[in-house]
């Protein structure tokens, strides 16, 4: 088996093995030329058995908010593929251990079809979310929610660039990423070819648009039971205002029953938004990201730490070995060190910490954690925690 790095002549035969493990037909010319453009150069590699490429993964540069604020890079997985007849015989194990060992990023991510497949590869959960449903004709806005801004929509040709600026500034909360300058076409055509037609919405403040909402209406249930379904693909807002007036907006469109969203923050405070916070309820809470550290000091040096003593840990990492070893980390300082470890982690357990999504001793319980000091576990706690709710609401 051979593994390399895939001329573009190649990317749309990669491509159509990817759609071939997910059971779709071929890319055809007219959504192949939509398409392309998300397949960039150097970033597709494949494994080939003799001379059939069998194997296919794409990875991306962009960047990932940490606790702090900090924007790091990070490399995102996409498109991971082994062809039918050529699963379980390695390749993908095979293609991901390379492509992993020369990523130049301290960070890598991945949002998994299957959640069983990449924790072998020290990739583990560092962001969730929840899916809500609002019943629009009890939910009365509580008298404190803020007015908001104008809503309305963008001139023609200008929806997508607005909502990429708008994005941009409202990205703050740790996992959230940079996107490509592809992403949006991409969304909007992947909408199409399912037969959906979203609308944009934009939220403008004092100082310019600051937040927007994509939505589609469609009708769900049986002819006697049927609801009329408003689906929020998409909601960002760099504000409270702009939040508070967005939801004004949505809940404004008439010959609406409920509004659906999808893949929000966990922390988001919907349900504070009613006088009746029953007429929102939570119908799923599910892992988001998958995150992979690929140079552990570099990025635990990456992010901002909690007030408090700082604790040595040992990290173990079979697949990048140069990993291995005993960090101290502090509000201080971040290195090396030859000191006696008091905590013992996988490198996985570490991508599940290292967003602030769980605690080191909620893993320790759970056994992602061994404790070799026990006053160095509330220690890790504090330092670990961030401020809010990692989240990253991009689909990738």
């Amino acid at each position: 088996m051979k593994i390399r790095v895939l001329d573009r002549a190649e990317h749309r035969g990669a491509f159509d093995l990817f759609r071939d493990s997910l059971h779709q037909p071929p890319v055809s010319d007219g959504d192949w030329a939509q398409l392309s453009p998300s397949l960039e150069p150097g970033g597709v590699r494949g494994a080939f058995n003799d001379g059939r490429l069998i194997a296919m993964h794409q990875s991306m540069p962009t960047r990932i908010v940490v606790p702090g604020g900090q924007p790091v890079p990070v490399s995102v997985q996409f498109r991971f593929a082994v062809g039918i007849g050529h699963t379980r015989k390695g390749a993908g194990t095979a293609l991901m251990t390379q492509a992993l060992r020369a990523t130049p990023e301290p960070l890598a991510l991945v949002r998994p079809s299957e959640g069983g497949i990449y924790g072998r590869f020290g990739f583990a959960v560092a962001t969730r979310c929840r899916d809500v449903v609002v019943d629009r004709r009890r939910a009365v806005l509580t008298p404190d929610v803020p007015p908001g801004g104008h809503v309305g929509v963008p001139d023609q040709g200008e929806g997508t660039a607005v909502c990429r600026a708008v994005y941009e500034r409202a990205c703050s909360r740790p996992g959230g990423i940079g996107r490509w300058p592809w992403y949006e076409q991409l969304f909007t055509h992947e909408l199409a070819a399912a037969g959906l037609f979203s609308r944009v919405v934009v939220h403008t403040g004092p100082d310019g648009p600051d937040g927007y909402v994509r939505y589609r209406v469609g009708g769900v249930g049986a002819a006697g039971a049927r609801r009329t379904v408003l689906d929020v693909e998409e909601m960002h807002a760099r504000t409270p205002g702009a939040w508070a007036g967005l939801w004004r907006y949505v809940l404004g469109i008439e010959l609406v029953d409920e509004v659906r969203l999808r893949g929000r923050p966990l922390d988001e405070p919907v349900e504070w938004l009613f006088t009746d916070p029953r007429a929102c309820r939570v119908t799923d809470v599910r892992d988001e990201v998958w995150l992979r550290v690929v140079d552990v000091l570099a990025a635990l040096r990456a992010r901002t730490y909690g007030v408090g003593d700082g604790v040595v840990i040992a990290v173990h990492d079979p697949l990048l070995p140069g990993n291995r070893g005993r960090y101290r980390v502090g509000s201080g300082e971040v290195r090396r060190t030859d000191d006696p470890a008091q905590l013992a982690l996988p490198v996985s357990s570490l991508a599940a910490l290292y967003l602030g999504a769980v605690r080191p001793s909620a893993l320790a319980a759970a056994g992602g954690v061994r404790v070799l000091d026990a006053a160095a576990l509330p220690a890790a706690d504090r330092l670990f925690a961030a401020a809010r709710e990692p989240w990253c609401g991009t689909y990738v």
